[in-house]
Order: C-alpha cells, then sequence, then structure tokens
C-alpha cells in the first residue's frame, strides 16, 4: 500500500507578528524574470496540430516556444503548492523585464498573459473537425500557493480566439492592452482571487489544484487559427510601506490539455508523475561546503525522505522507484530501485507520497576536491504487471558542495522584512570544523520603484543557548544590489577580513530604516526554527514558515598559511616525537577538537579532543598541532615528528 498520509504544510498568509510597535512581516516578491523577445508564430510556420498539451515540466524558465506565443510567464516548481505534477505556468504582477507593471496600483490592473501559438482546429490528419468531434479544454489552476494570494478583486481570466480570415495572418502585433490584434476573443472562464486555505478545502481530498474542463462547440472557433489565452488582473496594496509593493497576486496553471473525442467527465491521462522538487539529500541544508560535510558526512545526510506522486491514469498502477546519483566529477555512481505499493488514481485519491529510505547512500567524501557536484535522477515507472502504455516520470536535481551554506533552495516565493529602524535579522548555521567566513550572499527583492533600496549592516554572532549572542562582526551602510540579465541573482558582500567561527553562529542583517530591505523568502522549505529576529525586545524565533535567504560564503582562510607565533599555555612532549604525542596544559573538559596541518597548511589528521594522540602514521616532517576549544578559542604548537 502506498502512505496515503500527506503532511499539509503551514499555508503562508500575510501576516503581522506584533511586539508593540514591532513587527516582522512577509510580501509577494519580485522573481525578477529575464527579458526575451516575445515570439510570434511567424506565417511560414504551420499551426499546431491536436492533441495539444503542456504540463510545464520541461521548458526552463519560460514557456514552450514551440507551444506558446508570450514568455512573461515563469515556470517554475517553487511557487505551486502540491502540484499535479512537477512544473506550473505562473502569472503575477511582474512584466517580462523582471519589475512591477508601471501601471501598477490599488485597483485591478492587468498582468501577465500566457497566449498559445496558432491551433487547427479546421482538420485533423486531412479530416474535417467540428463540434460533433466532442473537443474539450481543460488545465489545472491554483492561487498564490507558497506565494501572494491573489485578493477578491483579482483574477484569472481565460479567452478562446480565432483569426478574422482563414488565413495565417501576415502581421501580429501588440494592443494597447497587450493583446492581439486581428483576433476576436470570446471570454469562456474566469476566477476571483482566493486564499489558498480556502481554496484547498474546495479541492477534495489529498488534492490542492481545481481542475476546468472547458467544451469546446462555437462553430467559430474550428478554423485553422485557434488561440488560447490566460491573464490575469493584479492589484498592488495600498499601504504606508512602499517597500511592501512588490510581485504578487500569483496564479498557478498546470496541465494544459486540448483534443478530441473528449467528455466531461474525462479526468484521466496516462501517466505517472513526481509532482514536486525533489526533497535535498542533505539533513538541514540544500547545500553546504564539501570541506565541511567531509568532515562529519553520516550526520550530513538524510537518509529518509518523502517523494510526492500522482496517478493521472483512470486506473491503479502499481510502480517502481529508482534513484541514481551520478559524480559530475568521476566514474562514481549509486544506484536504488524499489517496487512501491499501488498508486491510485488521481481523481480518487489525489496527491499520493512513497517513503524513501537510502542508509545505504553517502556521498563520497574521499577526493581532495575543494568543491564537487553530483547529479541526482528519481525515476518513477509502472512495473510490468500489465502497465501498458502507462507514461513515466523522472526528475533531476543537482547537488552540489560549493563555498557557502544555503537553507533555501533558490527560489523566491516572498519577501522578508522587519519594522521599525534598528531591528535584526539572523539565521543559524553550524560548521562540523573550524572555518571562516569570508562574505555572505544576499538575494533581495526589487519592489515597486525600488523603494526597498536602504541602507543595513551585514553582521555574524556567536550563539547564546541557541540565538544569536555576541556581534562578533558587522560590515556597515550596505545597499540592496540587484542584476537586469539575472534571475535569482546573489549580491555579495565581502568581508574586510576572515571572520573565525567554530560550531554554531549566525548571519544576518541590521535594518538601520524603518523602511524593510525586503530579503528573499523561500517559503517552500520550511527553516523556521533556524530564523531569528530581534526588534529591541530580545531575540525571538520568526513566525513565518520558510527560509530567510540569506548564505554564509566560507573560505577556510583560517587555515591558509601556517602560523608562526604558538599559544605559551599550550606544550607538547616528546617533541620530536615518533608514535604519540601528549598535550598538557589545557583543560580537557573545554578542549572539543585538534587539526594537524602540514606546513603548506592542508590537514592532514582531525580527532576527537584527547590529550594522548597517534602520530606514528604521519611522514616524517614539522607539522602544526591545533587545539580546538568548546568557546572557539584555538590553541597552537609546532610538532616535529622523527622515526
Amino acid at each position: 500500500m502506498m502512505n496515503k498520509k500527506l503532511f499539509l504544510l503551514p499555508l503562508l498568509v500575510l501576516m503581522l507578528a506584533s511586539a508593540g510597535n514591532a513587527q516582522e512581516y512577509i510580501t509577494g516578491f519580485n522573481h525578477g524574470e529575464k527579458s526575451l523577445d516575445s515570439k510570434v508564430c511567424r506565417p511560414d510556420n504551420e499551426p499546431l496540430s491536436l492533441p495539444f498539451f503542456d504540463d510545464f515540466s520541461g521548458s526552463g524558465i519560460y514557456p514552450d516556444e514551440s507551444r506558446w506565443q508570450t514568455n512573461n510567464v515563469f515556470v517554475n516548481s517553487g511557487f505551486p503548492y502540491m502540484p499535479v505534477n512537477h512544473g506550473t505556468a505562473t502569472l503575477d504582477v511582474v512584466n517580462r523585464f523582471g519589475v512591477v507593471y508601471p501601471n501598477g496600483s490599488s485597483n485591478p490592473f492587468l498582468a501577465d498573459s500566457l497566449m498559445s501559438c496558432p491551433i487547427r482546429l479546421d482538420s485533423l490528419n486531412g479530416d474535417a473537425l467540428s463540434p460533433a468531434d466532442s473537443l474539450y479544454f481543460s488545465f489545472y489552476y491554483q492561487p498564490g500557493g507558497f506565494g501572494d494570494c491573489p485578493d477578491r478583486d483579482d483574477s484569472l481570466v481565460l479567452k478562446f480566439g480565432y483569426g478574422f480570415d482563414d488565413f495565417i495572418i501576415d502581421t501580429i502585433t501588440f494592443d494597447t492592452i497587450g493583446f492581439f490584434r486581428n483576433v476576436r476573443w470570446n471570454q469562456v472562464w474566469a476566477s476571483e482571487g482566493s486564499e489558498i486555505d480556502t481554496f484547498i478545502s474546495q479541492c477534495g481530498t489529498n488534492k490542492f489544484f481545481k481542475k476546468v474542463m472547458i467544451p469546446i462547440t462555437d462553430t467559430c472557433y474550428f478554423k485553422r487559427d485557434f488561440y488560447v489565452l490566460f491573464f490575469n488582473y493584479g492589484t498592488l496594496p495600498s499601504t504606508m510601506y512602499p517597500n511592501d509593493r512588490s510581485n504578487m497576486d500569483q496564479w498557478n496553471i498546470d496541465f494544459v490539455y486540448l483534443d478530441k473525442d473528449r467528455t466531461v467527465a474525462d479526468d484521466s491521462y496516462p501517466m505517472t508523475s513526481l509532482t514536486a522538487t525533489v526533497p535535498s539529500f542533505l539533513s538541514r541544508y540544500q547545500s553546504m561546503p564539501y570541506w565541511q560535510f567531509k568532515d562529519n558526512p553520516i550526520a550530513a545526510i538524510n537518509n529518509e525522505y518523502r517523494i510526492l506522486v500522482s496517478n493521472l491514469d483512470k486506473d491503479a498502477h502499481q510502480v517502481v522507484h529508482q534513484c541514481v546519483v551520478k559524480d559530475n566529477n568521476s566514474d562514481w555512481s549509486y544506484a536504488s530501485q524499489e517496487t512501491m505499493g499501488f498508486l491510485q488514481p488521481y481523481n480518487i485519491s489525489g496527491i499520493d507520497s512513497i517513503h524513501i529510505s537510502m542508509y545505504d547512500f553517502i556521498f563520497p567524501y574521499t577526493n581532495s576536491n575543494d568543491t564537487t557536484s553530483f547529479t541526482i535522477t528519481h525515476y518513477l515507472n509502472v512495473s510490468e504487471d500489465g502497465g501498458g502504455s502507462i507514461v513515466g516520470d523522472s526528475l533531476v536535481r543537482h547537488q552540489g558542495f560549493y563555498n557557502y551554506y544555503a537553507y533555501d533552495d533558490g527560489t523566491p516565493e516572498r519577501g522578508y522584512g522587519l519594522t521599525p529602524a534598528d531591528t535584526y535579522m539572523a539565521t543559524q548555521f553550524k560548521v562540523s570544523a573550524l572555518d571562516s567566513i569570508k562574505g555572505v550572499q544576499i538575494l533581495f527583492n526589487r519592489t515597486f520603484n525600488n523603494a526597498n533600496n536602504n541602507l543595513f549592516d551585514v553582521c555574524v554572532w556567536k550563539d547564546n543557548n541557541g540565538k544569536p549572542g555576541e556581534m562578533i562582526y558587522s560590515l556597515e551602510n550596505q545597499l540592496p544590489k540587484w542584476d537586469d540579465d539575472l534571475i535569482y541573482k546573489f549580491a555579495f558582500y565581502k568581508f574586510d577580513e576572515a571572520v573565525k567561527v567554530n560550531s554554531t553562529f549566525y548571519v544576518g542583517i541590521r535594518q538601520q530604516s524603518s523602511k524593510s530591505i525586503n530579503v528573499g523568502f523561500d517559503s517552500s522549505n520550511d527553516n523556521s526554527q533556524y530564523n531569528f529576529y530581534n526588534a529591541g525586545d530580545g531575540w525571538k524565533n520568526s513566525s513565518f514558515p520558510g527560509s530567510i535567504m540569506i548564505r554564509p560564503v566560507m573560505g577556510q582562510a583560517y587555515f591558509v598559511g601556517v602560523e608562526e607565533n604558538t599559544h605559551d599555555v599550550l606544550s607538547v612532549s616528546p617533541n620530536p616525537a615518533r608514535d604519540f604525542v601528549l598535550i598538557n596544559g589545557l583543560d580537557n573538559e573545554l578542549c572539543e577538537d585538534v587539526r594537524i596541518f602540514d606546513m603548506t597548511g592542508k590537514e592532514v589528521a582531525s580527532y576527537s579532543y584527547t590529550n594522548r594522540l597517534n602520530v606514528s602514521g604521519l611522514p616524517d616532517g614539522v607539522y602544526l598541532l591545533r587545539v580546538i576549544s568548546t568557546d572557539g578559542s584555538c590553541f597552537s604548537s609546532k610538532i616535529v615528528v622523527s622515526k
């Protein structure tokens, strides 16, 4: 049996967590879509033939140009909550240049649009089509998802269109509202905005999207150039905080399907699907430095997780899950396969989940690279017990080990802010081995008229019983940075000196202004237990599920080169040593780790602290022995190994 218990993640609502007049809040987020020239289907291009289908699972971040003429819609897996399959098209209030529409206001305004290439409805394979062929157009939709829910004054609209004449129009231009001239449009469906929890309560068991089925019966559409057009109306908040006016009012569209010989009860498609992003193989982070992973690889691995799946066919099918992991820098690979239980049809049971156990898996940690990456591919297939022509699915995740820690997956669904002035936000991180921070990456929301372009300080804190304690570094008077040519651009703030950290530490921001600087917020990965804020009355855990998109960039700069000075307290004997050394002069209860480095600064051995170390395995030579205490203090001494 499939595991039918789904854990509903906390649904995001725009709310205030008050502490007097102080508050933290989240807003919509401008995902910064890169502009591309709008594609127009040219006269020499043949119209598309039935079936017309798109599940937005393989077209990159823009709609597939072979199906859609407009590209100001964002294709992604971050905004939808429990989608029918992985990948949706998200309509919002930013244009194809990645900025809030200049006509944006607190009154409903025309925002995004998604228009198909011409679809041939006059004939199929030489046979004429007519209303008797039972054509239906269907799709799934969801307001908000992990993003901002559209208000009741907002709406998602669907229109069907057809050319004035029975030929492909030579020149197609945009009119003042963004739709094509020479095409006549009829509105066939619309939905007003809704809170996501209200919407889901109407969807049915384990279903989070609604399906819409529209028959095509009007003879005016049975031409050579039939069009489908989605567009949305949005509203910017009328607020005293202009920095709140960013990307919002998202609508997620999935599984668009137009074909003949369908009925209003046709709610199946011969495929099984992996419905959401692949979970991280790391127990705590989405990404971490490779050298930190190698210091304690077993603790860093997530050996158990769930994958969301759906069966869009009309019948139940037994499915097989396969996972393949490949090292992108070597021949190393790993594969596992498990036959799961029977997956019930989506129209009956909705989204399902499968439990994956991989206790025999661990990323390799023996190579000497500072960074590496892996490609993880999940396959979902129907077993050979009569699966027939049922289509399976695959989903890829790229697991990188680079020079930073990240809780987020790189896709911001919201923006995070604080008020009033002189408030702090911080995120907790933990290193396995002594390291240093050389800077911080931060992703910022671009708001309407860049209203969040306000000064802030980048800060680093020690730990104090699970909350930020003593501030040990501050990079003052910084401003948000953006890049018009790249999506999800993290700005890098380089420290003027490496900041040594050991064990638990915190990085974050002090807002100088009462206006939010709108830091990116990944609401699809809940790490709120590591997010903190301080509005003058002490540090508190954030009330919002998600991840603040701040990434400390690590450098091991503290280990580069060998210190010539030794600590007066530390003594080592015998020295020179042949088999072992004794560490003297330290409080054993306060010592945590011992590291040994050669004279190039390369770490050659590490131990949990003991005052008697076996050095018989080291080649003859001069080394630096370093003891790290529980408070991050460091004690060093040169040792000579001579056999």
